[in-house]
This record gives C-alpha cells, structure tokens and sequence, in this order.
C-alpha cells in the first residue's frame, strides 16, 4: 500500500506549522509541481527524466550522461581539475551514472564513493569524521549507490534514512529537530533520504506524484518556495520544495520531464542564465 500523502507539516523552526484550512479541505499533498513541461524524446512508456533549472548568474557549467563505473573517476578528476564540482547525480540503469558539475557550488573538496549497498554507512561515517558531509547522491536497480561527498558546504550535522517507502514519519521527526532535506534518492523500490542541519532553508514541503499546477503549489512558488530535492521510484516519484532562511530576489525556476537525458535543452538554458540543478529518474507522470 502506497504511503499517506501529506505536505502540510514545514519544518525548520522547531514548530509544528499547521497547514491552511483551504489546504486541508483538499488532498494533503498537493498533487503536483512548479509548471512541469513535457517534451516526449525517446519512447520509454514507463519511465522518465525530470530536470530543473534556475536562474543564475553566469557560471561554468557540463553535464555528462551515461557514464560507466569505470569511466567515472576520469570524468570527475578532470571535472575537479578544472575547479568544477558535482552538484547532482541520477542513474538512469544499472551501473550508469549522469552528473551535472558546475563552478557555483561553492565546494571546496569532495570526494565519492560508488558501492553495492545503498548507501555504504562505514564509508559515510569515516567521511563524517573528515568534515565531508553528503551532498548528492544516486540509486540504481542494482542495488548500487553513488554517494558524494563535500567539503564547503553550510551543513553541521547530517542524518539519513534508507527504507522501502518514503520515511515520512522520520522526515516530520527530523525537521522538528531543525534539519531539512538535502537530498534523496531511490534504488529500486527503495527509498533513502538525506537531512541536514544549517541547510539555509527556513520550512519545507514534500509532494508525492505531481501531475499539474494546483493552486495551493502556485500559492508556494508566489512565496519564494524552490524545488531542492528530488526523486522517483518506477511506482512513485517525490520533490521536496523549500524557502530560504534569507530573504533573495525572486528567480526563475523551470521543470522540465523528458524521455531521454534534456541534454539540448540544457544547452539551449546556457545561453538564457538558465542552469540544471536537479535530475532523477524514475516513474513517469501522465
């Protein structure tokens, strides 16, 4: 059986913040996301890419799809050669890994770790106890997981969850702590969700199965909330949207759900200050 949907509990202050009443007389997870547009490339039926974009200032920017475990070291050292850091991850099949690396995470060391449990908690302590702390992280059918791993970010303590549904008790559980969800992946029908404490975020949101934009998801968007997070089973898929602790000028955010890696539409973004800053793979909504 499917999880109970809900959204209307925010964390980020310690408090429990109860949703509108408007919002309670409907579904309690809103059933969508941020405007998602479709451009069908490629013919898989049962799956599909969700990207998103924001705008930015101009920085340096490369995505790579498809790669192979043995090929990924390469990729990464000449991505870090270049002082170009990963800032999102997805496997689109078993043993493949699309990444995005950008100059705009303000990272200053990361390292990864790519192994058959998902995720491998000796490794991630051990990179704890380095001041590392997760930054993104991927899932594949197999059972294996890409786990990243930096140094430079706000993060002062993280926690995560791995379960066959999405740890929706332990994420209300966490955000009353003051964490907030900085990551999440899936692998098979597995779910695993990352939690952070100074994340510069200030409440969160979780949606489940987005279709399209309702009013209570425009009324959040209106008030500064941006997808952070997300992910997607072959049955499920889940974002997280969240508000800034500070106060920034409002940008734009664009989500785009494709058959096939957006590779030309992420070039065609460039030349707009438009820059990917999210992707998963997984169910894909009608």
């Amino acid at each position: 059986m499917r999880p109970p949907m809900r959204s209307g509990r925010t964390g980020g202050d310690g408090r429990d913040v109860r949703p509108e009443k408007k919002e309670k007389e409907k579904d309690p997870t809103s059933r969508l996301c941020s405007g998602l547009s479709d451009l069908q490339i490629g013919t898989n039926p049962s799956f599909q890419w969700i990207s998103v974009y924001d705008q930015r200032p101009p920085m340096k920017q490369r995505y790579q799809s498809n790669i192979k475990n043995s090929r990924l070291r390469h990729h990464v050292e000449r991505a870090h050669k270049d002082g170009l850091f990963i800032s999102s991850v997805a496997s689109p099949a078993n043993d493949l890994w699309s990444f995005i690396v950008d100059d705009g995470t303000g990272f200053t060391s990361q390292v990864y770790d790519i192994s058959s449990f998902f995720l491998p908690k000796d490794w991630i302590m051990k990179q704890w106890e380095d001041k590392y702390y997760i930054s993104c992280i991927a899932g594949a059918n197999n059972g294996r997981s890409l786990v990243i791993m930096s140094k430079g970010t706000s993060y002062t303590q993280q926690s995560y969850k791995v379960k066959h549904s999405i740890p929706l008790k332990w994420i209300d559980k966490k955000w009353k702590e003051g964490f907030h969800v900085t990551s999440m992946a899936t692998s098979g029908s597995r779910w695993a969700v990352v939690m952070s404490r100074n994340s510069g975020y200030s409440k969160q949101v979780l949606e489940l199965d987005f279709l399209k934009p309702s009013e209570d998801m425009n009324r959040r968007r209106e008030r500064g909330y941006k997808i952070t997070s997300m992910a997607a089973t072959a049955d499920q898929a889940a974002l997280i949207l969240s508000l800034p602790r500070r106060e920034t000028t409002a940008e734009i955010q664009e989500t785009l759900r494709t058959s096939a890696f957006p590779s030309s539409y992420i070039k065609d973004k460039w030349g707009k200050r438009m820059y990917i800053t999210s992707v998963c793979y997984g169910r894909k909504v009608e």
